[in-house]
């Protein structure tokens, strides 16, 4: 009810409307934020729908917060999917949350519906939701367009450990698909390749430079690159103390999801150990004990990440795309661990650009030999070459314009939905609009 007294206000003053279905993963909410606070500065009401965990940072980027329903998706269920290793656990476990909301989504807008629909190019629901209500579809896609041909660049012991760990969940994924498709129609499904989704249009919060040639980007798809903000995340005492000598910082972190393991945190304590630098040493919360760290090593389960990577001068990461984004940011030159595919890819593309070195032992099972790390961390470390390529690639971050680029793009999309709609809904017309969208809505007591 507290959104139909919100859109009666906003329809009153002439405001456009816009809906995010948001994937509730930090890696997915926190780069579409700076979007939605600049359509709020531009008079947009923005609706953002996702998990209690991120409502403070939505109602701080001056969205509207809006739960889904408790227990049907949360960023714990996506993180251990994803720590799995199948890409199929997860696409399973997203499946299994859009049978309950789409029809949720559906019943929240069907009376009282946006101008747009965005979603997080992995909320399924989102699009289906959209579609079912024939509403503009924007994608929102954190990292890159990745194909098949793309999987080209696997070995093939890469082949077979990445197979090995999916083939058990193809069958759930299947049943999961059918399901969906059963329930809600196939005619609201997204369309193959189903993820990551494609909208009407399809923001890319990334720099173009990061995207390698796929047949599937077209004009629809708008790279804006990131938008960095500053979180006032200052370095403790501690910290602080660490990095601040005369000695290069080395930062070694494999992100929230994976984290790595204790063995590789022994591999980097071996080779830190040898060389004349501060390091910090991220372990997450999944990785065992690594053991006594040397001298020159702190060891934290978590940093401020973008705050520390100011103070670093080589960068050791999993090549998760906001990790990346936020080394190359700061110039830093990096030493790319991939835990998957994508991953992969993203060091791939850093290391043609000079920017870095890429070490896919982990892709295939392997431990990174010391020898191989040592050799790329030095060369990160003295090698000029690396660090004005670093820097050169961080200059180009921002070139698309960013969050008001992204803004544009929607702009574009509500100013066409509003100008359809005053001219009578296009061909069909506004009445005929409605009753296409109510025909085709799934019920939730389907």
């Amino acid at each position: 009810m507290h959104w139909l007294y919100r859109y009666i206000e906003c329809k009153n003053r002439g405001m456009s409307k816009f809906v995010m279905a948001g994937m509730p993963a930090p890696g997915h909410v926190n780069p579409s934020l700076p979007l939605v606070r600049e359509l709020v500065t531009r008079g947009v009401a923005v609706a953002y729908y996702t998990t209690e965990q991120f409502r403070p940072a939505v109602e701080r980027a001056g969205a509207e917060f809006h739960a889904y329903p408790d227990g049907v998706l949360t960023s714990q269920d996506i993180a251990e999917a994803t720590r799995s290793g199948s890409t199929l656990r997860v696409v399973a476990r997203l499946l299994r949350a859009t049978g309950v909301l789409v029809p949720f989504l559906v019943d929240e807008l069907r009376h009282t519906p946006p101008d747009a629909v965005g979603f997080d190019s992995n909320a399924i629901w989102g699009y289906m939701a959209a579609a079912s209500l024939d509403l503009p579809k924007v994608s929102f896609m954190t990292t890159m367009m990745v194909g098949a041909g793309d999987m080209k660049v696997l070995t093939a012991r890469e082949w077979v450990h990445t197979a090995r760990a999916m083939l058990p969940d193809l069958p759930a994924a299947v049943r999961a698909r059918r399901e969906v498709v059963r329930r809600l129609g196939k005619e609201t499904y997204p369309p193959s390749p189903t993820l990551p989704m494609r909208g009407d249009v399809t923001i890319f919060p990334i720099p173009r430079a990061l995207q390698a040639p796929n047949p599937l980007v077209d004009e629809r798809c708008h790279f804006v690159g990131p938008a960095f903000t500053d979180r006032g995340d200052d370095l403790d005492p501690e910290l602080a103390a660490h990095t601040g000598g005369p000695e290069p910082v080395v930062l070694v972190s494999l992100g929230t999801l994976h984290g790595g393991t204790a063995d590789f945190f022994r591999t980097c304590f071996q080779v830190l150990a040898d060389l004349p630098v501060r390091a910090v040493v991220v372990t997450g919360h999944h990785a065992g004990d690594p053991g006594p760290a040397p001298a020159n090593v702190l060891v934290r389960e978590s940093v401020p990440q973008p705050e520390l990577l100011r103070h670093a001068a080589v960068f050791v990461t999993h090549g998760g795309m906001n990790s990346v984004m936020e080394g190359l940011n700061c110039g830093v030159p990096l030493v790319v661990v991939p835990q998957q595919v994508e991953q992969l890819l993203i060091g791939r593309a850093v290391a043609d650009r000079g920017a870095g070195f890429v070490l896919r032992h982990n892709l295939s099972h392997r431990a990174v030999p010391a020898a191989e790390l040592r050799t790329a961390v030095t060369d990160a470390l003295h090698d000029p070459a690396v660090r004005t390529a670093a820097r050169a690639l961080g200059d180009e971050l921002t070139a698309g314009g960013g969050a008001a680029a992204a803004a544009d793009v929607v702009l574009d999309v509500l100013r066409s939905r509003r100008v359809a709609a005053a001219g009578g809904g296009g061909e069909h017309g506004e009445d005929d609009s409605a009753e296409r969208r109510n025909r085709r809505a799934p019920r939730s007591d389907r």
